[in-house]
C-alpha cells in the first residue's frame, strides 16, 4: 500500500522537530568548551545526531548514511539477478555445445556415406558454422 506526502508551507501548525536555541547549545556546549569551534561543534551534532525537546532522538548524517546503504544493499540483494544471468549463459553454453556436436555428426555420416562430394560440401559447411561459433562474442549480452 503507497503511503503518499503532502507538502505545504510551513504554518507552525504541523508537527515537526521540537528545537530551540536552548536545546542546540545544550548539545553542543561540551564539544565547544573542548574546542572553541562554533561551526565545528554544529557540524559534529549534524554527524552524530541529536535529542529534541521531547526526548527523540533524531539521526544524524551518519546514521542516515548506513540505513541507506544497508538499504540499496537489500534491495540490491532481493533484484540480484547474477542467478539469473548465469542460468541463461550456462543454457547458451549447452546450445554452443549441442550445435559443435551436430557438426561433428553431419561430417561423420558424410564420411560414412563415401560421396565424395557430399564430403566436401559438409566439410565447407562445417568449417564455416565452427567459426561462427568460434566467433561468437564471449558475454552474454553479445550472444
Amino acid at each position: 500500500m503507497p503511503v503518499g506526502f503532502r507538502y505545504s508551507r510551513w504554518d507552525g501548525t504541523q508537527a515537526g522537530f521540537e528545537l530551540d536555541a536552548d536545546d542546540i547549545l545544550s548539545e553542543i556546549t561540551d564539544d565547544l568548551l573542548y574546542h572553541g569551534d562554533l561551526n565545528a561543534a554544529l557540524r559534529r551534532m549534524m554527524q552524530s545526531g541529536f535529542r529534541d525537546q521531547n526526548g527523540e532522538r533524531l539521526a544524524g548524517m551518519r546514521e542516515l548514511m548506513e540505513r541507506l546503504r544497508r538499504r540499496r544493499k537489500d534491495e540490491l540483494e532481493k533484484y540480484d539477478l547474477g542467478g539469473v544471468y548465469d542460468d541463461i549463459a550456462q543454457e547458451l553454453r549447452e546450445v554452443v555445445d549441442q550445435e559443435r556436436g551436430g557438426i561433428d555428426e553431419l561430417e561423420q555420416e558424410a564420411r560414412q556415406s563415401g560421396d565424395q562430394r557430399r564430403q566436401e560440401i559438409t566439410e565447407q559447411v562445417a568449417q564455416e558454422k565452427r567459426m561462427q561459433l568460434d566467433l561468437l562474442p564471449p558475454d552474454l549480452a553479445g550472444q
